[in-house]
């Protein structure tokens, strides 16, 4: 549903921008699984014959099993928003996953960027998204105990 606000300009409302989410998640899906089958060729594009490029595929060969969690969380929450169940135990364990694949990810940058130093972004972007993800699952963690607390007043 659109709202016409001011000037004829029309604003998506949350349930749109959700599916619009969840389509994104499912489409990561389908690039991931193109990737997987792909990144040979892609590596030996970007990097040609370095010494490195070996070490690039084994590292995102060992980060895909902690993608493919995080995007099935990520469309699980999805899928939670869209039910109205969103400040719930389950939302906060899903968080809670999702912080976990993205220290994963981090921890495999944090080994490889000895060897190649561009791992260094991806293990800062990494562990900023653990962090990140840390304190929401928190504040998820907070609101559905102050939640649970007001279903049980009268």
């Amino acid at each position: 549903m659109r709202v016409k606000l001011l000037g004829g300009i029309y604003m998506y409302t949350s349930l749109k921008s959700t599916k619009l989410t969840l389509f994104t998640a499912y489409f990561f899906c389908f690039l991931l699984l193109v990737l997987m089958i792909a990144v040979i060729p892609c590596i030996n594009w970007i990097l040609g014959t370095a010494q490195f490029a070996k070490l690039c595929v084994i590292a995102f060969y060992v980060c895909c099993p902690a993608a493919w969690t995080a995007l099935f969380c990520i469309i699980r929450l999805l899928k939670n928003i869209l039910s109205d169940d969103i400040f719930s135990a389950r939302s906060v364990k899903l968080l809670r996953i999702l912080s976990w694949c993205c220290a994963y990810v981090s921890l495999v940058c944090f080994a490889v960027m000895f060897i190649f130093r561009l791992f260094f972004v991806f293990f800062l972007g990494a562990g900023l998204m653990t962090l990140i993800l840390r304190v929401l699952k928190n504040v998820f963690e907070k609101a559905t105990e102050i939640k649970e607390e007001n279903e049980l007043t009268i």
